[in-house]
């Protein structure tokens, strides 16, 4: 192999394991705040741990 494609597969494997690292701590987060909201029953709105991002328009 050459090293510029060593290098270009160095990168894309580094590329691909950090998007593998964001979508995993965005999943466990995500699993966490259900469980929260499944765990507090009706006492607790689901507005609280989910509540609503206003976007202003551009």
């Amino acid at each position: 192999m050459k090293k510029s494609q060593v290098i270009a597969l160095t990168t894309l494997a580094t590329a691909a394991a950090a998007i593998t690292t964001i979508y995993l701590l965005k999943r466990r987060k995500h699993n966490r705040r259900l469980i929260a909201v499944s765990n507090a029953g009706y006492e607790m709105a689901y507005d609280i741990h989910y509540p609503i991002k206003y976007k202003t328009a551009k």
